[in-house]
């Protein structure tokens, strides 16, 4: 078993313009998602991400409000 990280071992990372396709919201909003920490980046260089896994854990988080 080796100690290597893989590519499959890493969420993909979405830019803000491709989470505002999928979530169908747009770049304002996704911003103030982020400014009240209710959606998490990371950034790289001078770009902001957001990890697919935590888009998914915004969605579920989401879907727990309503239930």
């Amino acid at each position: 078993m080796s100690d290597t990280l893989q590519a499959q071992d890493y969420p993909s990372l979405l830019t803000i313009s491709e989470a505002t396709e999928q979530l169908r919201i747009s770049r304002w909003t996704i911003y103030q998602l982020i400014r009240t920490k209710e959606l998490r980046t990371l950034t790289i260089a001078s770009r902001r991400f957001i990890a697919s896994d935590d888009l998914a854990n915004f969605i579920n988080q989401r879907k727990e409000l309503v239930t």
